[in-house]
C-alpha cells in the first residue's frame, strides 16, 4: 500500500513539474523568447519527454495546452538551441504515441509550423544538419495524418528543399533517410506532383 502511495506521490509530483515548466515556457514566449531561461525550460521538458511515458501522454492528453506553448515557441524563436529541443520534444511525442499523438500535433497546427520552419532554414548557407534531420524526421511522421499535407508543402516550396537536401548529401544517410521518407509522404499526394510536375 505505501508503495502505491509513493508512486502515485511521484506521479503527481512530475505533472506538476511539467505544468510548472509549460507554464514557465508560455511567460518567457510572451516576454522574450530568444532567452536562455527557454533553452533551460526547454531543455528541462525535454528531459521529462524522454524519460517519463506519462509525461508524454500527459502533454498530448485532450485539454491539454502543451503542445500549443510548444509550437507557439517554436514559431516565435529564432534561438537555434530552444528551437532544437523542442524539436526533440516533438520527436519523443510523435515516435512512441503512434497515429494518435501525430494527429494531434496536426490538428494544433504543427504541419503548418515544421514546414514554415523548414522554409526558414533552408535560407541558411549550409543549412544547419541537425535542424533538418529533426524537421523531416518529424515531417515523415505527421505527414500522413494530414489531409491537405501536399497543399501545405507545395505553399511553403518543401519539395524542392528537400530534394535538394538529398542532392546535396547523398553521403550523409543520417540526414538522407528522414528526407527520403518525407519525400514517400509528398509522392503519396498525387495532386501534389501533378502540380510541381506540370
Amino acid at each position: 500500500m505505501s508503495k502505491l502511495k509513493v508512486v502515485s506521490e511521484k506521479s503527481l509530483t512530475n505533472n506538476s513539474r511539467i505544468v510548472g515548466l509549460l507554464a514557465q515556457l508560455e511567460k518567457i514566449n510572451t516576454e522574450s523568447p530568444e532567452s536562455e531561461s527557454a533553452r533551460y525550460v526547454t531543455s528541462k521538458i525535454l528531459h521529462l519527454a524522454q524519460s517519463q511515458e506519462k509525461i508524454r501522454k500527459d502533454m498530448t492528453a485532450k485539454g491539454s495546452t502543451g503542445m500549443e506553448v510548444l509550437l507557439s515557441t517554436l514559431e516565435n524563436t529564432k534561438d537555434l538551441p530552444t528551437t532544437l529541443n523542442i524539436l526533440s520534444i516533438l520527436v519523443e511525442l510523435v515516435s512512441a504515441g503512434g497515429g494518435r499523438r501525430a494527429s494531434f500535433l496536426v490538428a494544433k497546427g504543427g504541419s503548418q509550423i515544421l514546414l514554415q520552419l523548414l522554409m526558414n532554414a533552408s535560407k541558411e548557407s549550409p543549412p544547419n544538419e541537425e535542424l533538418m534531420v529533426q524537421i523531416h524526421s518529424i515531417l515523415a511522421k505527421i505527414g500522413p495524418k494530414d489531409k491537405k499535407f501536399g497543399v501545405k508543402a507545395r505553399i511553403n516550396g518543401a519539395l524542392n528543399i528537400t530534394l535538394n537536401l538529398v542532392k546535396q548529401n547523398l553521403q550523409n544517410h543520417r540526414l538522407v533517410l528522414p528526407c527520403l521518407q518525407v519525400l514517400r509522404v509528398y509522392s503519396a499526394n498525387c495532386e501534389y506532383f501533378r502540380v510541381v510536375f506540370n
